[in-house]
């Protein structure tokens, strides 16, 4: 078996170095704010809109008289789908 050198293995991992540092963002990850059309899109391909209401409707029960309008409104702006994460804020 022969053995790499301490010298080889150091400038080996400094050439690894400066070819992951010098390399383009191809893997980043940006976040986007969708456009209407693709809002829209999701909408139709969700499918979920049904369910959606039902679920406003469950946590409207839930809140009751216990709460203040402005509480539930609140409570009703935060919610979001917990299979496909759509907002439900428009439907109530």
């Amino acid at each position: 078996m022969d053995w790499m050198s301490r010298r080889a293995m150091v400038t080996g991992l400094f050439g690894a170095s400066m070819v992951l540092g010098t390399t383009r963002r191809a893997f980043a990850f940006s976040e986007d704010t969708p456009n209407v059309r693709t809002l829209a899109l999701h909408e139709n391909a969700c499918g979920a809109t049904a369910s959606h209401k039902e679920l406003v409707a469950e946590v409207e029960r839930t809140l009751g008289d216990s709460y203040s309008p402005e509480e539930k409104k609140r409570v009703m702006a935060a919610l979001t789908c917990p299979i496909c994460g759509c907002p439900l804020s428009g439907l109530f």
